[in-house]
């Protein structure tokens, strides 16, 4: 009697051959043996990746993408070049002057300063740090006016000058000895509320004062876009607040105390020369923060709170201060990514990964910034780290392991979990080079490998779910970095073709009935109107063989003109043009436990499968392996050659499909599900029904 599996859960990805062995380790049950072009969802099945839409070709043949994120329902795309920047509307559109020509404009950086650089955003301003650059400012005034600059991290405000003392005397007939007095005074900028550098020093000696019959009347010159002026006594050697002064430009003195808690700031620039510049910036508790200069590389600086340029200190130190702080190691070990996180700024070196935090449900000041070490993995600069699903990802030593840092309470300390030990053959000699993270619809980190490669990890760790799967297309991925859209978050591509860098965007998931939505080709562009049989604009595929997917079918063979043309047998009103690419899954083989034992290791014989599909059209399926020759069966095939178009209809939702691939005796036997035209496919679940033989090894049987 055959015994049934059923195997309902897809999400478990890829996993490594390393595991092959252990059909008791739950991700073997949901696990692949290869997911290629198809992404695990968190409910369970797996889907096919949607294709490319062609934008346009990029700025050179090296470039970097940076999300400007200005809400959650607003973003652009920014594409970096080699000192020249554009900007992309959502819709796929470039920003462009009254003649509809792309607008450039001027960038600081080249095009081999671009995959060190890292930002930080705030509002309509983002901030760049890069080791062989000052720290830059981009700020967006409008859609065709982007401004840089540099921060000077000194105040806009000009420190009061022309101040002079004098005594005011009235009746005096206090105590003849003296005493010297010294003041100084600052500004108050009347936007930012920033207060400036002290004026110069001013003494006078004079008999102690008498608040009744003597003071002493302190004068200044007025300062441009003051809002009014703060006047510090010294008293042992330390500034101390008296009071404040408006529009008058003038204070008396009338024997009032100095609060020496309160004094006057101190502003400076530690990022001034060559080698003071910081590698990483970031937000942090309203603070701006930067570290790992290429002189102080255990260091991280966070601004006043509030005051993002301001990075000015006091004796004694106020709570909303600007904070110094350097990592005494055993190592010096430079840091490499930091990432703010619960109440503590997470961050790793070379060699080990912290926290600098004040103690739980405390803000952070200079009095209480406190180091904890956490774990000793060692991290990789390759990329920023990623905050995803309550916790924070970054790339292990060597760019060849993710993993996942989070907040363990029976611990009490962040731990480091591998996310890829399972997967550890999908990064191996590869290495990340770009990553980002796609939250709808079904929270995917998208991984740019050194091989032009695209590694995906579908990652819901609250659900458990935690997927890694393959991609490739007819050229190299360069880059990603994704922005939030609708209904799923734009994730955007610079891909290598043979025409060169092409700016590209993944097609939304296909969840419809109308099949003018299923995109499954890379690098595409799409008609949708009247029927016509003839499309134009396709230059960047001028020469190449290419796959159309019109009115429902699929017509492949045909050949794109030198002039960018293409020409159909017939009219089609919905018409997408692309390259191909084939989406492979290979579930593991079934292993069923019985009361005889286990099928592993055992000869085994399919004899029937069925699945379960969702808004899906033709595949083809198989038993066997991917080293071998595969024979596939088409499973209501509707690829087309030739140029008639067939209607049939999509799989609805929840379809089961019987596949007539009986098999022979076998020492295992991977069902194959293979999708090479441009048509959709979702399987939510496989049913295999098998004869295990009583004898163990091939031939057993």
């Amino acid at each position: 009697m055959p015994l049934h599996h059923v195997q309902n859960v897809l999400n478990g990805g890829e996993i490594t051959p390393l595991m092959r062995g252990r059909v008791d380790q739950p991700r073997y049950a949901t696990g692949c043996r290869e997911m290629r072009n198809f992404v695990p969802m968190p409910q369970g099945g797996a889907t096919r990746r949607p294709g490319t839409r062609f934008l346009g070709m990029a700025l050179g043949e090296r470039g970097r993408l940076i999300p400007f994120v200005f809400s959650a329902t607003q973003g652009r795309m920014l594409e970096f070049g080699d000192r020249v920047m554009r900007v992309w509307l959502p819709d796929g559109r470039m920003v462009a002057d009254e003649q509809g020509i792309p607008r450039t404009f001027a960038s600081p950086y080249a095009a081999a300063d671009l995959p060190g650089l890292r930002f930080a955003q705030s509002a309509d301003v983002i901030y760049f740090a890069h080791p062989g650059h000052a720290p830059a400012r981009l700020s967006r005034h409008a859609d065709d006016d982007w401004r840089w600059s540099e921060p000077t991290f000194m105040p806009a405000v000009a420190a009061p000058g022309g101040v002079s003392l004098r005594v005011v005397e009235k009746d005096y007939n206090g105590d003849d000895s003296t005493k010297q007095y010294t003041y100084a005074v600052t500004a108050v900028d009347e936007e930012t509320g920033q207060e400036s550098n002290t004026s110069a020093e001013t003494s006078i000696t004079a008999k102690a004062l008498n608040s009744v019959s003597y003071i002493i009347r302190i004068t200044w010159t007025a300062v441009p876009g003051a809002a009014y002026y703060r006047v510090y006594k010294k008293k042992y050697g330390v500034f101390g607040y008296i009071g404040r002064a408006g529009a008058e430009c003038s204070f008396d003195d009338e024997n009032i105390g100095a609060d020496t808690e309160d004094t006057p700031p101190e502003h400076r620039n530690p990022f001034a020369e060559p080698g003071d510049w910081p590698s990483q910036v970031f937000f942090h508790q309203q603070r701006l923060g930067w570290a790992a200069t290429t002189r102080r590389p255990m260091t991280i600086w966070l601004s006043r709170t509030g005051e993002f340029e301001n990075l000015a200190a006091s004796t004694p130190p106020k709570d909303d201060d600007a904070i110094e702080v350097t990592l005494a190691a055993a190592q010096a070990n430079r840091i490499v990514w930091l990432q703010p996180d619960r109440q503590s700024l997470t961050f790793g070196s070379e060699g080990s990964e912290w926290t600098l935090s004040a103690g739980e449900g405390v803000a952070l000041t200079p009095a209480n910034a406190s180091f904890q070490m956490q774990t000793s993995n060692g991290g990789d600069d390759a990329v920023s780290a990623l905050s995803v699903g309550g916790g924070v990802l970054y790339l292990q030593r060597g760019g060849e392991a993710v993993r996942g840092y989070a907040y363990n309470y029976s611990a009490d300390k962040y731990l480091g979990q591998d996310i890829t030990l399972l997967a550890r053959h999908l990064l191996r000699d590869a290495g990340v080079t770009a990553w980002a993270y796609q939250q709808e619809p079904y929270s995917v980190v998208w991984c740019v490998l050194g091989d032009g490669m695209l590694a995906g990890l579908t990652y819901m760790p609250e659900q458990e779910v935690m997927g890694w799967h393959r991609h490739d297309t007819d050229g190299r991925f360069v880059d990603v970095a994704v922005m939030p859209g609708t209904p799923d978050d734009q994730v955007w591509f610079l891909a290598r073709r043979e025409c060169g860098l092409c700016v590209e965007r993944l097609d939304s998931f296909f969840d419809a009935e109308d099949l003018a939505e299923a995109y499954f080709l890379d690098s595409a562009l799409n008609y949708l109107g009247p029927p016509e049989s003839v499309f134009s604009g396709l230059s960047h595929l001028a020469g190449r063989t290419v796959r159309v997917f019109a009115d429902g079918g699929t017509v492949d063979g045909l050949k794109v003109s030198p002039a960018g043309e293409l020409r159909l047998r017939r009219p089609a009103s919905s018409v997408h043009v692309g390259l191909p690419y084939v989406s492979r899954l290979t579930p593991n083989p079934p292993e069923i436990q019985t009361q005889q034992g286990s099928s592993l290791l055992c000869n085994r014989k399919v004899c029937a499968v069925r699945i379960r599909v969702y808004r899906s059209m033709s595949f083809r399926a198989g038993l066997g392996t991917a080293g071998t020759a595969l024979r596939l069966s088409p499973v209501a095939d509707r690829h087309i050659r030739g140029g008639a178009f067939q209607t049939a209809p999509l799989f609805s939702e929840g379809t089961d499909l019987a596949l007539d691939l009986c098999g022979g005796w076998s020492d295992e036997a991977p069902l194959v599900l293979e999708v090479n035209s441009a048509t959709p496919l979702t399987v939510l679940a496989v049913l295999t029904a098998l004869d295990v033989s009583p004898h163990a090894g091939k031939g057993g049987f």
